[in-house]
């Protein structure tokens, strides 16, 4: 009984201590150049909790492990600075040509003083990816390009990068090129931003974590799965829980969703597509299919043909 008592607690406590110990690494080791660490070490923590802490209802992702690193790799490495070339020009064009001004604000001052400025660019950031990703499950092509994410049939570490690359800019790199054009300090951002990127992250860490009061403060994995749930809660129409680090909006707009027995939170018995469809492990499908560009080379058409010996009377198909 107490060994299970401690356990719980533990459960309970991790996600708090880990928030605070990320976070003040990165505070106070900032512009120093750790970023990539501290990203790969937050990522290992992860991988580690999920084998301390093993789900009840977990499912294995090594079928599509390679898609995971590669997507991970493209969205990461690649889309971010993609991303940033393609919006800045567009965001700083409309604000010059048709604001008559080259910035939103000509200074960061306009904001407010620094010690506001951080909480309210983190909301700021909260109310513009909630309501993106609400958008992402309305909106039939962006559910096109989206709901790969919502093909994984568990909440892995993993996959938390799994998407299309333009799902993948609008949610989360858009945002915070906005930011920028519109003048908060550059130490705001550098101070309030991280903390959105730390509690993002471990919403998707697959071990059986609870949250306790935090669930109704930030997206745990236990409000996170819901999100993930093959079947949708009743009386919502696409999903629950579009907050990607804070659950103030879900609350706010009536999209939160934790249901609770005997006093815990219960978590789905299943995830994956709401209408049934299968994980996807070919990445190109990932990637072309929403936008109508994958088709078979024609000439693996002709292969199972050739393999049969070019059987008598048979022709090749077109």
């Amino acid at each position: 009984m107490l060994a299970k008592k401690i356990a719980y607690v533990s459960r309970l406590l991790i996600l708090p201590a880990l928030f605070v110990l990320f976070y003040a690494i990165h505070f106070f080791a900032r512009g120093h150049g750790i970023d990539i660490w501290l990203a790969l070490s937050i990522f290992c923590t992860m991988i580690i909790l999920e084998q301390l802490y093993k789900y009840k209802h977990a499912v294995s992702q090594r079928s599509v492990l390679a898609r995971d690193i590669l997507s991970s790799l493209v969205n990461v490495c690649v889309m971010g600075a993609v991303a940033s070339m393609v919006f800045l020009p567009v965001l700083v064009f409309f604000p010059e040509f048709f604001l008559g001004r080259k910035l939103v604000f000509a200074s960061p001052e306009q904001l407010g003083p620094f010690w506001m400025q951080v909480p309210l660019l983190m909301l700021l950031v909260s109310l513009f990816r909630y309501w993106m990703h609400r958008l992402q499950h309305a909106v039939p092509f962006l559910w096109q390009l989206h709901s790969y994410h919502h093909r994984v049939t568990d909440m892995k570490t993993s996959n938390l990068f799994v998407s299309h690359p333009i799902d993948f800019a609008l949610r989360n790199v858009l945002a915070f090129v906005v930011l920028g054009l519109i003048g908060f300090y550059p130490l705001a951002i550098l101070v309030g931003v991280p903390a959105t990127h730390i509690i993002a992250a471990f919403s998707h860490c697959g071990g059986d974590l609870k949250g306790g009061f935090l669930n109704y403060l930030f997206v745990t994995p236990e409000v996170h799965r819901w999100h993930h749930s093959a079947r949708v809660p009743e009386g919502h129409k696409y999903s629950v829980n579009y907050g990607v680090e804070f659950v103030v909006w879900d609350l706010i707009f009536g999209t939160f969703y934790l249901p609770m027995k005997h006093g815990h939170p219960e978590q789905p018995d299943r995830m994956g597509h709401p209408s049934g469809l299968p994980d996807e492990s070919n990445y190109l499908k990932l990637l072309l299919v929403p936008l109508g560009l994958y088709r078979p080379l024609p000439w693996l058409k002709r292969v199972p043909w050739m393999l049969r010996g070019f059987q008598a009377g048979s022709t090749p198909p077109t």
